[in-house]
């Protein structure tokens, strides 16, 4: 059993530094049973996925576009807090006659742009999106919703189609779980955005529309203290639910010096009469990836820089034949914490048979290959942990060496030994023939 362990540790660490996803539970088994249909989960630290499930299936999104949307508003505006927005009444007329999430924003009424971000990422204000979609569009939600298409092309979601800014459904209108978690990063690069998802109460600045203050409360409730759900550590990022998707949520935590971000699609939200599920399965599927990775994974050092790992061959150094050589770098990895470092096996593998001196301390020479099971999990280069100065005696020789085992010169030599041998022949048959011919006149004169 330990050694299949290693052995799937290996095969998870070789995909990872070869860009190769590895498949749904193709490493470790949960120690859960999971309700989301889509997942995936990735250590920040380490850029290692750790889980995944059906991530590249196709699936309706619901409020978890908001987070494409959020993203490209703070990039479009300079000045989110100053910057002033009238909603126009058409905005909502393609929500008559359908309950939405909202923030309780009238018609026609003012409010800052950072008061519409935080309307989106807390209540997940779908009113809030068409204003944001329509103000930055100059007139045209689907300008901006082409827009959000182009910034997911960009970051490598490509299979990922918007067709709104807030994520009701529509038939053209998908992503994957490992599109969201591309969006996501991305999201999370963007100035304001990690402010805006790990709010959990706030305050419209300008709603003059409203006489008394209008708050906004947070849908995640995994970030409130109070709640059954509350989870420590956990920072956003969006949730997301509708009959055709069903319950979605993405997030990060942080706990003991890692940070993972999870992408759980598809879990159950309403029961077979259409009524919705009181239990957030999005949420305790969240709750039960963390506890697993947070008490699963270790990042481990496989190898220390500056390590001297061995010797390789040196030529042209006058009384000295060999090389020391040594780490010029420090590997990494995220692995299960029962497997040990000391079940890595090196190998260095050198440019050359035998470095050629001169050479310089710090000089790359090779590589060190780290193997885990039989499968190669990573390189680190190898570097020459000395100086070693050129004998001019010995380059001397080793280049008429070099020379006297050239192609030319060996053409050469063949070329002029077939110059004499031909000289040689020709002399021969030239002399014979003279010979011959004084012969032939010694007898005419007799």
């Amino acid at each position: 059993m330990k050694k299949l362990s290693i052995f799937m540790a290996a095969l998870f660490v070789f995909m990872l530094f070869a860009g190769i996803r590895p498949a749904y539970a193709a490493q470790y088994n949960l120690d859960f049973e999971e309700t989301a249909e889509s997942v995936y989960m990735v250590n920040l630290d380490t850029d290692t996925v750790v889980f995944e499930k059906n991530a590249d299936e196709r699936r309706s999104p619901a409020s978890i576009t908001k987070i494409m949307t959020m993203a490209l508003a703070l990039e479009m505006c300079e000045d989110p807090a100053n910057t002033y927005v009238t909603a126009p009444s058409y905005i909502w007329n393609e929500f008559e006659g359908i309950s939405i999430s909202h923030c309780d924003i009238q018609r026609g009424e003012t409010l800052t742009m950072q008061d519409l971000l935080y309307g989106m990422a807390l209540q997940s204000a779908n009113e809030a999106a068409n204003i944001v979609a329509d103000y930055l569009g100059n007139g045209s939600i689907s300008d901006f919703v082409e827009l959000m298409n182009q910034k997911a092309q960009e970051i490598g979601a490509v299979n990922t189609h918007f067709t709104n800014p807030h994520g009701l459904y529509g038939a053209d209108h998908y992503t994957t779980a490992y599109d969201i978690y591309l969006i996501a990063k991305y999201a999370l690069s963007v100035p304001g955005f990690q402010d805006l998802v790990s709010t959990t109460v706030y305050t419209a600045q300008y709603a003059d529309k409203h006489t008394e203050p209008l708050n906004f409360y947070t849908t995640n409730k995994m970030m409130v203290k109070n709640s059954d759900y509350y989870y420590e550590g956990l920072s956003g990022i969006k949730t997301g639910t509708l009959p055709e998707s069903g319950r979605c949520f993405v997030s990060t935590a942080t706990r003991n010096g890692f940070t993972y971000l999870l992408v759980v699609l598809g879990c159950p939200a309403y029961d077979e009469e259409e009524k919705q599920l009181a239990t957030n399965y999005a949420f305790l599927d969240t709750e039960n990836f963390y506890d697993w990775a947070f008490s699963t994974f270790r990042v481990k050092t496989l190898v220390e820089e500056g390590k001297i790992v061995g010797q390789t061959n040196l030529d042209l150094s006058w009384g000295k034949d060999y090389l020391l050589v040594m780490t010029n770098g420090r590997f990494t990895a995220l692995l299960p914490e029962e497997i040990q470092v000391s079940s890595v096996v090196t190998e260095a593998v050198f440019d050359q048979e035998a470095v050629r001196a001169p050479v310089q301390k710090g000089d790359k020479v090779g590589y060190l290959k780290l193997v885990l099971a039989g499968e190669e999990v990573g390189r680190v280069d190898l570097v020459a942990a000395e100086s070693a100065d050129m004998n001019e005696w010995l380059f001397c020789l080793d280049y008429v060496k070099q020379i006297s085992e050239s192609f030319w010169f060996k053409f050469a030599v063949i070329f002029v030994a077939l110059l004499i041998l031909v000289y040689v022949v020709l002399t021969v048959v030239r002399n014979r023939n003279r010979r011959r011919y004084q012969n032939v006149r010694r007898r005419r004169r007799l």
